[in-house]
């Protein structure tokens, strides 16, 4: 029995929360989000008057994006205790969640890309900056399938006592249902379905987080009872 090891991939999907908030959000000051509304001009002064805070900010979010390989392998090992030798479930969170690691490094990457020269044209400027926010906000469908699956294999679980509480498999479906507005931000550049607005945006990032601290707990209740004696 792994315990340590399953507890320190627990672990690891607070200190990405912790990592990412400090990176994205103190640092490049990336909450709120600049309008998709913004002028080139207008988006080029964000990365030349932040530069510096800009490239560190997205390097520790670039780390904190890897520590959610040992988060969603915990949570498919938790899962494989439900499917038992057929784990098909299991199989496609690993592949979710492994495209998820993309979603969260790749725009940090080229949001970087903006930065590392800053006095380039600001169309340029603008076009990589559109490209890191369509990218990270519009690209649900990894996460979606994650929660999706998360959920079926809850609800597919029929022992006395269950790895998970049923609850939490409704609670993945409507996390899954909740991500579908970000894949309309190609539509709009102001509203609710704007890359920075309630529907596309804020919502969804406000549950991904709370979906972090919901399955944290319920990991380590499950490895906690896993570690005790039959």
């Amino acid at each position: 029995m792994n315990t340590k090891s399953q507890l320190l991939c627990a672990w690891c999907g607070i200190v990405f929360l912790v990592l990412f908030t400090i990176g994205w959000v103190l640092l490049a000051r990336f909450l709120p989000p600049p309008s998709p509304a913004l002028s080139a001009n207008e988006v080029a002064a964000i990365y030349q008057q932040n530069t510096g805070a800009i490239r560190f900010g997205l390097m520790l979010a670039m780390i904190a994006g890897g520590l959610t390989a040992p988060w969603v392998a915990v949570i498919a090992n938790q899962m494989k205790r439900i499917e038992g030798d057929s784990p098909v479930l299991t199989y496609t969170m690993l592949v979710a969640g492994a495209a998820g690691i993309l979603v969260l490094v790749l725009p940090a990457m080229t949001w970087t890309v903006a930065a590392f020269r800053p006095d380039r044209n600001p169309e340029l400027i603008m076009l990589l900056n559109d490209f890191g926010w369509i990218f990270f906000v519009m690209t649900f469908s990894p996460f979606f399938v994650q929660n999706i699956v998360i959920g079926l294999a809850i609800f597919a679980d029929k022992a006395d006592a269950p790895v998970f509480p049923r609850w939490l498999g409704y609670f993945n479906i409507w996390v899954a249902i909740l991500l579908v507005p970000g894949g309309l931000i190609t539509f709009f550049k102001t509203g609710p379905f704007a890359w920075d607005g309630i529907l596309a945006f804020w919502l969804p990032l406000v549950i991904f987080f709370a979906w972090f601290l919901v399955m944290f707990q319920m990991l380590l209740k499950n490895i906690k009872q896993q570690a005790l004696p039959a």
